[in-house]
């Protein structure tokens, strides 16, 4: 279980930067907001933490 949050928690981490780095070099969105890329990032941790457990061990 602690490997699922931990493993979860860093490709969370991963896609917050990848996703505002991206944001503010290509200007997508007209209002930047790191409100919206945080709730982006707690629904990406839940659907990562969740598809763990059908991963073959």
């Amino acid at each position: 279980m602690m490997r699922r949050l931990r493993n979860s928690f860093l490709v969370t981490l991963v896609y917050l930067l990848i996703s505002n780095i991206g944001n503010l070099t290509f200007g997508i969105s007209p209002r930047y907001s790191w409100t919206t890329t945080l709730w982006e990032a707690l629904f990406f941790f839940i659907f990562v933490f969740l598809i763990q457990q059908f991963r073959k061990k």
